[in-house]
């Protein structure tokens, strides 16, 4: 079973500003007022806006240019990128943090990285499971998947 996601991840509040900004831009509340951000392909053609750019390390969906529009728009608050990818126990997580405009961590091609990412915005695991548990990232392995299930449990809307 696979695991694909590449998301955004931040405070709720921040996720809700975020969505105000981008149509395409939807807010999923994961608990411990942490919320999701998934970057979809309609996310990112609004955000890049047809600019060619180059992608930030190895990751596919973040390039420069997106990362200067979202930093205009985060302003000095915190917002983190993660992107997972794993077939079986195959695959790795990436994650970028950023803060007071800059880039403060690149996580790249590890197994803990969303875990470090949650950690990083204070996320408390609950006994006997770590944070990527505790706020249900295995319960949807997808991008595509947060979005569904979400409109499953709240049809009218995020």
């Amino acid at each position: 079973m696979g695991h694909y996601l590449q998301a955004f991840i931040c405070t709720k509040t921040d996720s809700e500003n975020f969505a105000k900004s981008f149509k395409n831009a939807i807010s999923i509340s994961l608990g411990q007022g942490i919320a999701l951000v998934p970057m979809t392909e309609e996310l990112f053609d609004e955000i890049n806006n047809s600019q060619t750019s180059c992608f930030i390390k190895n990751f596919k969906f973040i390039n420069e240019n997106i990362e200067e529009i979202i930093l205009k728009i985060i302003e000095n608050k915190k917002l983190a990128y993660v992107e997972s990818e794993y077939f079986g126990s195959t695959g790795s997580q990436k994650a970028i943090i950023w803060n007071q405009k800059n880039r403060e961590q690149v996580l790249v091609l590890g197994k803990d990285n969303i875990n470090n990412v949650l950690k990083y915005f204070g996320v408390i695991a609950d006994e006997g499971i770590d944070e990527f548990q505790t706020l249900g990232f295995h319960n949807n392995r997808s991008t595509q998947k947060w979005i569904e299930n979400t409109l499953k449990q709240n049809p009218t809307g995020f």
